[in-house]
């Protein structure tokens, strides 16, 4: 199929990563979206960006979604088209909320699209590791849902999780950023046998409740030892916000990605768990915004 002369919409979503004791290896979609126009029928390229970013973010060709869409045509030897690009984040940067991965996911998506679907999901998975070596960020947010990843040398296996259609997700999106490079030097290269044997345990009490949770083993399933509290320990506030999270009716709480962003999970009404944090944060003076949303099983895709 040619779209020459045309233009394609790519929606891609936000992500988080590192998910309760799954670091590097569970990541889940998030309803939260970006958009992306591609238009094709242009004599140069170039970039608008309007919403998160607008005033930060590259439009040149630095840009990250057109670093990714030239990446396909790299590989076959192809000229680049140009393009006329417009975003559209809804996903605030540096949050821990994948918007990285949401960037290269559209780009290689569309070029994927404009090259006739030359590749795979998963060879673009495999791809895009040139740009985000986080399998748990990238996987989600082309394939969707939640994704157990594992890496073994240059094989790539995914797994597809199950998990309560009935879960929503309360986010705690601090107006602090973090840089997910400074945050992964804070982790340690090495473990005790008593942390390992911690997280791997919940790691496969999280794999269970996912589908069907059961609160107090929910609640224990999201527990770590190794990287959340380290990525926030210079912000005691959202530490301790952590762990209150468990006291007013959440199934667990969990830091996203590398952070700062805190999410609280919930399989009912999650309005009153929503006002009990709402109200904690206002009292403890942490600056942050809240949102409301659930697990899409719908990865980065052409908007028809």
């Amino acid at each position: 199929m040619s779209i020459k002369n045309k233009k394609i919409t790519v929606n891609s979503p936000a992500t988080i990563a590192n998910l309760g004791p799954g670091f590097d290896s569970i990541g889940a979609s998030l309803d939260i979206w970006n958009n992306f126009e591609f238009i094709f029928d242009t004599n140069t390229t170039a970039i608008q960006i309007e919403g998160e970013g607008k005033s930060v973010l590259p439009n040149d060709n630095t840009n990250l979604v057109y670093i990714s869409f030239s990446l396909l045509f790299d590989l076959l030897n192809i000229n680049i088209p140009n393009i006329n690009l417009k975003i559209n984040n809804s996903i605030k940067l540096e949050r821990g909320l994948g918007s990285s991965s949401s960037a290269i996911s559209a780009g290689l998506i569309a070029a994927n699209y404009y090259l006739e679907n030359k590749f795979s999901k998963l060879d673009l998975i495999k791809i895009s590791q040139k740009l985000e070596p986080h399998l748990d960020n990238i996987s989600p947010c082309i394939m969707g849902g939640i994704q157990l990843c594992i890496r073994d040398k240059d094989n790539i296996l995914l797994s597809d999780l199950e998990f309560d259609n009935d879960l929503k997700i309360i986010l705690v999106i601090p107006s602090i950023t973090t840089n997910t490079k400074e945050s992964r030097a804070l982790l340690p290269e090495s473990v005790s046998i008593e942390d390992f044997v911690h997280n791997m345990s919940r790691f496969g009490l999280l794999i269970k409740n996912l589908k069907s949770p059961i609160p107090e083993e929910t609640r224990e399933a999201f527990k770590d030892v190794f990287h959340q509290n380290r990525r926030i320990l210079k912000y005691p506030k959202l530490n301790y916000l952590l762990n209150h999270i468990n006291d007013v009716g959440a199934l667990g709480s969990f830091v996203c990605g590398s952070g700062p962003t805190i999410g609280a999970i919930t399989n009912t009404e999650p309005m009153t768990i929503f006002y009990e944090i709402a109200d904690y944060c206002d009292k403890q003076s942490i600056d942050c915004d809240f949102l409301i949303t659930k697990i899409t099983k719908n990865g980065s895709y052409i908007k028809e």
